[in-house]
């Protein structure tokens, strides 16, 4: 029996499989051109990168606290997928010299008129710059709507910033504009997911350790539980727990 032990913020993820996986062998692999991309990216892999996001946000969200929901619209031509990643990568790296310690995470999106903009997170950056919102009610006005700080970095237009709460929910917020971004070809050029360099990963312990830590979980009543059979690994099980804050 194989255990492999999960945790991102406070999720705790345990699966256990029937059978050993086999050790991975070393492949050495010959790089090749990338070719052009015309069709709509894989379902699985929309889905992977989703569960990505997902987690690091998590992850992210217990290392460094409530971060700024941000929104990046472009002022001129929205419509070219090339020019606009790397104008969102000209923009981390302004970000993080004006704050070192700054993380961020960005998704783009198409509107309806056909215009590029990105939805992200930024985490250690001040929190005063952002609008205090109460559902779609803006309270009062963020440092930002004043100094024009984040959209003198951005360089492209206008910055939406408001504060968060730092829950969960962001995650799922956030990470659903990948399935809906996933959609559109114009963004076979871009990655779906750009993440800072140093943004916080999941924790993945597996073997004898992930078993004595699945051993403590026991007793636990998890909030998500499913098992489904393999060919090559047997039965495979699943259980999400979530620790108290």
């Amino acid at each position: 029996m194989h255990y492999i032990y999960k945790k991102y913020g406070e999720i705790v993820e345990i699966t256990k499989i029937e059978k050993e996986p086999h050790p991975r062998k070393v492949c050495v692999y010959f790089k090749r051109r990338r070719g052009d991309v015309f069709g709509l990216r894989r379902p699985d892999n929309i889905r992977r990168t989703r569960q990505i996001c997902v987690r690091r946000v998590f992850s992210a969200l217990e290392e460094y606290g409530c971060p700024l929901l941000v929104t990046l619209t472009f002022a001129g031509d929205a419509s070219d997928a090339s020019y606009a990643n790397d104008s969102l990568r000209a923009f981390q790296v302004r970000l993080r010299a004006k704050y070192p310690l700054a993380q961020s995470l960005f998704i783009p999106e198409l509107s309806p008129r056909g215009r590029i903009h990105f939805h992200g997170l930024l985490f250690n950056v001040p929190l005063s710059l952002g609008d205090t919102r109460q559902g779609k009610r803006c309270i009062s006005h963020g440092d930002e709507r004043k100094d024009r700080t984040l959209a003198k970095l951005w360089g492209e237009g206008f910055v939406d910033a408001t504060k968060t709460n730092g829950s969960g929910r962001l995650a799922y917020y956030i990470s659903k504009y990948i399935t809906k971004g996933g959609q559109q070809i114009l963004f076979n050029a871009m990655r779906m997911l750009r993440i800072s360099h140093g943004f916080p990963k999941e924790i993945v312990i597996r073997g004898d350790m992930a078993k004595e830590l699945a051993r403590r979980y026991e007793k636990e009543k998890p909030i998500k539980e499913w098992t489904r059979p393999s060919i090559f690994m047997g039965e495979i099980t699943k259980k999400t727990y979530q620790k108290s804050p």
